[in-house]
C-alpha cells in the first residue's frame, strides 16, 4: 500500500516501522510503501485472489489482531509462564478468540480480568484455558490442532437474569451477537455490537414487546438489565433527535470532556457507536444529527447556520473547553466551522478530526441534484444500481425512502416517515455542501483520516491548507469513503483518537 495518505511509521517503534514501511520502487525517491502482510495473486482471469496472511496477524469480526499482543498481556501476569492466542471455529461460522496459558494458581476468570485491563475490548479473548503445558509438534512449534475446545459457558462473571424480561433480552443479545450466552451486565457495543447488529436487535425486541424502543435507547441502556428497566418504564427516545448521546456524560463536573461527532450527508450519526470499544470508558460520545430530520422548522439553510446551531447545542452540553470535535465527510466541514467559531470565542479546541472530509476544489460547478445523487450519497457505490424511477430526474422523496429501506440494512429499522426525513435531510445537505466554501480559518492543528480506497485529487493536508493554519496530520485508513464507520476502519480511527484524547480532561 502506498500513496499520499500513507502514515510515516509507528510511534516509538523504529524497528517495527523499518520492517513495515519499506522503500517504494515505483514512487519518487524517499517514498515508502506499507507491507500489510496480506498475500494475494492475480489469476488467469485477471481477478485478484486473497491467499491469507504472511504473518500471524488475524482478522476477527472486522478487527485486525496481533496474537503476540494478547500473549504479552497474559504473560505479564506473575503466575503465567507461557501463553498462546488463536482463533477457533468450533461451530461453522462462529469464530472466537481463545487464549491458552501455562500457569499455576491462577484461574481463567482472574486471567480474563488481567487481560481486559490491558487490552481493548475486541482483543480480549472469549475464554482463557489453563493447561499444564502447551502441546507441541515434533519440531517444537505450537500444535494448534491439539489445543482443547474452551468451555465458553463458564466465562462471564456478570449477573444471571432475575426476571422473565431480562431472560428474554439475554437470549436476544446472545443470538444477535453470535455468543453462547450473555449476562444482564454485558454491554452490547463492548461485546462486538455495531449499528447493523443494533438494528437487528431492535427489530427482534419489537417482535417480543409492543414497544417503540429505538437504537437511541440501546445507546443509553446498552445492557439487558438497563434495557429491561427502560422497556418496563414504557419510554422510548427518538433515534433522529438532534443531540444523540451515544455514551452519555456523567455530569459537567466529572469525567472526560465529550467527543462531539458531526453527521455525514445523511444527517444520521448512529455509526459513531463503533468508536466506543476503542475509547476510554469514561469518555462521553455525543453525536449531532441534522435538525431537518425532525421537520423543516428551525432547519438551517447553510452550513454556516448549521455550525452556529450545533455550537449552541455543544456549549449547552459543555460550557467551556477543551473541546474535541470529529466529523466524517460533510460532517468534517461542519466540525471545522464549529472549531473556528469556538477558537474565535476564546475557547480551546484540543482535537479536530476530519474523516475523509474535503472542501470543494477551485472551479467546482454544482450539479443539479437528482435521485441517483441522493442514493449514492447514502449508499456509496451500491446506490448506483438501486432501481428508482427518479434516478435522472428531480428526487421523489417517498420513492427514495422506500428504496432506502429496502437497500440499507441499518436504515431498514426506520418507518416510512423517518426514512423520508433522512432523504429530505440528505437533499438539503447535498445542496448546502455544493455551494459551501469555508468562511473562516481555524488556527489549530487537525487530524485527517484518508480513505485510501477512494482516491482523492490531493492530500488532506493540501486540501485544508487554505483553511487550517496549524499542522494537518494524516493517517491512512484502508477502506472506501462510504465505509469509514464500519468496524475495521473505526478500529484504526479509534486507536489514534484514544491516544490523542487520553491526556485531556476537564
Amino acid at each position: 500500500m502506498s500513496g499520499h495518505g500513507l502514515a510515516h511509521g509507528y510511534i516509538g517503534q523504529p524497528g517495527l516501522s523499518a520492517d513495515r514501511f519499506v522503500a517504494d520502487p515505483h514512487g519518487p525517491a524517499g517514498s515508502r510503501m506499507y507491507r500489510t502482510g496480506d498475500l494475494a495473486r492475480w489469476n488467469k482471469q485477471g481477478a485478484l485472489e486473497y491467499l491469507g496472511r504472511g504473518d500471524e496477524q488475524i482478522k476477527l469480526r472486522g478487527f485486525r489482531i496481533e496474537p503476540g499482543e494478547i500473549e504479552a498481556a497474559l504473560a505479564s501476569h506473575p503466575q503465567v509462564r507461557q501463553a498462546a492466542a488463536v482463533v477457533r471455529e468450533d461451530r461453522p461460522g462462529d469464530k472466537r478468540l481463545v487464549a491458552y496459558v501455562v500457569a499455576q494458581g491462577a484461574d481463567s476468570a482472574a486471567l480474563l480480568r488481567h487481560t481486559a485491563a490491558r487490552l481493548p475490548e475486541y482483543m480480549v479473548p472469549s475464554a482463557v484455558v489453563v493447561l499444564e503445558e502447551l502441546p507441541r509438534t515434533v519440531n517444537g512449534k505450537l500444535d494448534r490442532r491439539a489445543l482443547p475446545a474452551p468451555d465458553l459457558t463458564a466465562v462471564s462473571e456478570g449477573r444471571a437474569p432475575r426476571n422473565p424480561a431480562e431472560e428474554i433480552l439475554c437470549s436476544l443479545f446472545a443470538d444477535t451477537l453470535a455468543l453462547p450466552s450473555v449476562t444482564i451486565d454485558d454491554h452490547f457495543f463492548h461485546r462486538g455490537g455495531h449499528s447493523l447488529l443494533a438494528t437487528r436487535l431492535i427489530s427482534r425486541i419489537r417482535t417480543v414487546w409492543d414497544t417503540r424502543i429505538t437504537i437511541r435507547d440501546l445507546f443509553q441502556s446498552p445492557t439487558p438489565a438497563l434495557l429491561a428497566e427502560h422497556i418496563a418504564a414504557g419510554s422510548g427516545g427518538n433515534p433522529l433527535d438532534t443531540v444523540l448521546p451515544i455514551r452519555a456524560a456523567r455530569g459537567r463536573d466529572a469525567g472526560e470532556a465529550p467527543l462531539f461527532c458531526f453527521h455525514a450527508v445523511s444527517g444520521v450519526s448512529w455509526g459513531y457507536a463503533g468508536l466506543l470499544p476503542h475509547l476510554d470508558a469514561d469518555r462521553p460520545v455525543i453525536a449531532l444529527q441534522a435538525r431537518r430530520l425532525g421537520g423543516t422548522e428551525g432547519a438551517p439553510d447553510s452550513i454556516e447556520e448549521m455550525a452556529d446551531d450545533y455550537l449552541a447545542e455543544i456549549r449547552e452540553a459543555q460550557p467551556h473547553g477543551p473541546y474535541h470535535l470529529l466529523g466524517w465527510s460533510f460532517g468534517g466541514l461542519v466540525a471545522h466551522a464549529v472549531a473556528a467559531r469556538l477558537e474565535s470565542a476564546g475557547e480551546e479546541v484540543a482535537l479536530l478530526a476530519l474523516l475523509d472530509a474535503y472542501p470543494l476544489p477551485d472551479g467546482f460547478r454544482a450539479p443539479e441534484v437528482d435521485g441517483r445523487h441522493v442514493l449514492t450519497a447514502l449508499l456509496g457505490s451500491r446506490g448506483a444500481s438501486v432501481p428508482v424511477r427518479c434516478a435522472d430526474t428531480a428526487p421523489d422523496v417517498a420513492e427514495l425512502a422506500e428504496a432506502l429501506r429496502r437497500s440499507d440494512p441499518v436504515l431498514a429499522g426506520l418507518d416510512q416517515a423517518q426514512a423520508a426525513a433522512v432523504v429530505a435531510a440528505t437533499l438539503d445537505n447535498l445542496r448546502m455542501r455544493y455551494r459551501y466554501v469555508p468562511d473562516v480559518r481555524y488556527g489549530g492543528d487537525a487530524l485527517f483520516f484518508d480513505a485510501t480506497g477512494t482516491p482523492a485529487a490531493q492530500s488532506g493536508a493540501a486540501a485544508w491548507a487554505p483553511y487550517v493554519t496549524g499542522r494537518v496530520e494524516e493517517f491512512a485508513v484502508d477502506c472506501e469513503h462510504a465505509r469509514m464507520t464500519e468496524a475495521e476502519p473505526l478500529r484504526t480511527i479509534g486507536e489514534v483518537l484514544a491516544r490523542r484524547l487520553r491526556p485531556a480532561r476537564i
